[in-house]
């Protein structure tokens, strides 16, 4: 009769933790996503766009604070896909590759664009994204950023080759970039929640939703001005609150593993 008589509801969405790195050697391993949707091909991110977004609440900025290096490790030059803020707080976003056939780490295997200095804050939590729309893999005026739900219109600088030939080389993170040997770059200090990847460059609506107005959404389920969940190809929530296994919560199972045991913080955005 109780059964009959009752409906279980649905748990309702929450972020009660986030991932907090020491920006020292703190940070999540992807593992090598070579040949998966984490390291698209230029003919993919064509296709429909792509959007790389997260939740951050930078401590510090002595150094660069990394937010993906998607498909570049144990090299000093230039592969995959980078987001990150700079030491200098602008929000930087990178296409690394081949100049023609040849590897290198300078200005000709990069294609670069950035929100100027002082654009982000820190002991904040903000919302970050870049939308990179369909057909513009190599034309950076038509990059998008997005600082808590809304497209930045502020001052920008580009730079690089646009001609620069996509490309990947080892292992994605969260929160660093790996570079020769054992040199790490760029580590995280402070803290990272929701972070998410979609392939396709989601509308000015969509942001909004996402950002809704400073408290996480469930982005496995469209509602309002947010249909875009079947294009979640990542997700990591870092909402488990223990251990070091980072649980991807779209359909695909990118698990992000914690090295040298990042901590768990309730400090969340709300």
């Amino acid at each position: 009769i109780d059964k009959i008589n009752s409906v279980d509801a649905a748990a309702a969405f929450s972020t009660e933790y986030s991932i907090e790195g020491n920006g020292s050697n703190e940070y999540i391993s992807l593992g090598n996503q070579e040949e998966t949707v984490l390291n698209p091909t230029e003919a993919q991110i064509n296709a429909n766009g792509y959007t790389f977004s997260a939740w951050v609440y930078i401590d510090d900025l002595t150094t660069s604070f990394q937010i993906f290096s998607l498909g570049v490790s144990g090299t000093n030059n230039y592969y995959g896909i980078q987001m990150l803020v700079n030491r200098n707080a602008a929000f930087v976003f990178h296409f690394f590759g081949l100049n023609g056939s040849t590897p290198g780490g300078g200005s000709s295997n990069r294609l670069t664009k950035g929100a100027v200095n002082g654009t982000i804050s820190t002991g904040v939590w903000q919302h970050l994204a870049w939308v990179i729309p369909a057909n513009s893999y190599d034309v950076v005026a038509n990059w998008k950023i997005y600082i808590n739900g809304s497209e930045y219109t502020g001052s920008t600088f580009n730079s690089g080759n646009s001609n620069v030939n996509l490309a990947y080389s080892g292992n994605s993170n969260i929160g660093v970039w790996t570079r020769s040997g054992s040199s790490l770059s760029n580590i995280f200090d402070g803290e990272i929640n929701n972070a998410a990847i979609f392939n396709k460059a989601l509308s000015s609506s969509n942001m909004a939703a996402i950002y809704n107005s400073g408290a996480p959404i469930d982005l496995s389920s469209d509602s309002g001005n947010y249909n875009s969940s079947s294009n979640l190809i990542a997700w990591w929530r870092f909402n488990e609150g223990t251990g070091t296994s980072y649980t991807d919560s779209s359909t695909n199972s990118f698990t992000g593993t914690g090295v040298n045991s990042p901590t768990w913080s309730t400090n969340v955005p709300t």
